[in-house]
């Protein structure tokens, strides 16, 4: 009898740990894509400070609709001149699910940016504690990323 009442709060304690751990990992994951982005935003913001614009996506190759870090796979140079001199290295997400699961940059001509953070639906969208983010929500993206951009420029 004693053992049964001792599998039983095993049990209960165990049950209790899994619900409390469920969304611990979806959080860590969330802390560490705010913070890199955020450095990635700091970066860039050195990067006008220091040359007067923002990091040209045009000229560079592989970026669809000049928005670069589709595939993330390929190294830490999806933001053209930004690493080693304004970051040591450029944030990544797993190269897993690169091109589902991102961050990406765009900066037509120098003059405005967007950085953000991705995920496609083929993931399941953001997580919900992504989905709450107090950063920026990407409307025309339906909801799927976040992130930062310059005051000039409309999410697109």
């Amino acid at each position: 009898m004693e053992l049964l009442i001792v599998i039983v709060v095993i049990g209960i304690l165990a049950a209790i740990t899994i619900v409390a751990f469920n969304g611990v990992q979806d959080r860590s994951r969330y802390a560490k894509a705010q913070s890199d982005i955020s450095a990635l935003n700091k970066a860039i913001l050195l990067y006008y400070a220091e040359n007067g614009s923002y990091p040209s996506t045009t000229a560079k190759t592989g970026c669809a609709s000049n928005w670069c870090g589709w595939d993330q796979a390929t190294g830490d140079n999806f933001i053209p001149g930004l690493a080693p001199k304004y970051i040591s290295v450029t944030p990544q997400m797993p190269t897993e699910n690169a091109n589902a699961d991102t961050y990406l940059y765009k900066s037509v001509d120098g003059t405005s940016y967007q950085l953000m953070r991705y995920r496609d639906n083929t993931n399941g969208g953001l997580p919900a504690v992504e989905r709450s983010t107090s950063i920026m929500a990407l409307p025309n993206f339906n909801n799927l990323g976040w992130g930062y951009k310059s005051e000039n420029v409309t999410w697109g």
